[in-house]
């Protein structure tokens, strides 16, 4: 309850409120921001908006809608992604007219994660949508979403929050509050992780002692032993070595994992600022890999070799 009046009173939500009232508020929307969970809670409170015409109130819209069992209400993916069935649905569900609001709201998570075709379904629909037609799309980046999807959509990018405001959701520990990066629903859901410490130390251990090819393959089965962790790996890593940049060019305050600085200090010598530079980007490539490769442990280990070259090339 607190993370919703923390979205209510957010100048993201005020503004489209207003837009809403005004009669000026887009029929799609595309979210854009790295916080799935407050995107995703963003959505349901618009959807509500939207039933209620603008207005904050708490009625049965409101309550079905927060309780995901409004009828007039669909949110997809059905499953892990947008298929081209998923698009199809939504074609279909659009030209029904709603059945218990004047209006129907679609929200559609993850737009960036969507097979091409599938998107390409939606371009029509989302062009010319039926007059009680709204929909609501989310993205955590945006250059995967087709730029013809994002032209026929108004785009909010979500704020940040202050890590006053992080805080006053919970009393975090020190690596959920760097992790979370001003991302209020990415603090309660790695505050809820039970082996979020033990999955990050795994990671950090590895990059400290990365200094040769001969453990290589204990340390990628070390950390494929998390593999329903992937996207949590690589994002630790780039929180680790974006701190090492700030350690070298003397912005220790820029730090996000405090916590951990000697650790990182002691490290950070074996990586010049053109390492780092390549590192970042293969963690990218290893983002984009894994969408086509089941082989979690043989994505690791590519990664991890690739970033032992790296290392040693830009000394």
């Amino acid at each position: 309850m607190e993370l919703e009046k923390i979205i209510r009173n957010s100048q993201d939500f005020l503004s489209l409120q207003q837009e809403l009232k005004q009669g000026s508020f887009s029929k799609s929307v595309l979210l854009i921001t790295k916080d799935e969970q407050y995107s995703f809670e963003f959505s349901l409170l618009l959807a509500s908006l939207i039933f209620n015409k603008g207005e904050i109130e708490e009625n049965e819209h409101y309550q079905k809608t927060i309780s995901l069992c409004h009828p007039d209400l669909k949110c997809y993916p059905l499953k892990d992604k947008i298929m081209v069935a998923d698009s199809d649905s939504i074609v279909e569900e659009s030209s029904i007219k709603p059945i218990f609001a004047d209006k129907k709201v679609f929200i559609i998570k993850k737009i960036d994660n969507a097979m091409e075709q599938a998107q390409n379904k939606l371009l029509k629909t989302l062009e010319e949508p039926a007059n009680n037609v709204y929909f609501i799309l989310t993205t955590k980046n945006i250059n995967q979403v087709l730029p013809t999807i994002r032209s026929r959509c108004s785009k909010i990018e979500l704020k940040k929050l202050s890590q006053k405001t992080i805080d006053s959701l919970g009393d975090f520990d020190g690596l959920v509050s760097g992790l979370c990066d001003g991302y209020a629903g990415k603090a309660i859901v790695l505050s809820q992780k039970q082996n979020l410490q033990k999955l990050f130390d795994s990671t950090l251990s590895v990059i400290t002692n990365l200094k040769n090819s001969k453990r290589l393959l204990a340390y990628s089965k070390e950390l494929a032993s998390f593999k329903d962790d992937f996207s949590l790996i690589i994002e630790i890593m780039l929180v680790i070595f974006e701190d090492m940049l700030f350690i070298k060019v003397g912005k220790k305050n820029k730090v996000r994992l405090k916590d951990y600085v000697q650790k990182i200090q002691e490290v950070e010598g074996e990586y010049t600022i053109g390492a780092i530079a390549e590192i970042r980007k293969l963690l990218d490539e290893a983002v984009k890999e894994m969408q086509f490769n089941c082989n979690f442990t043989l994505v690791i280990e590519n990664l991890l070799l690739n970033i032992l070259e790296v290392k040693f090339v830009c000394r």
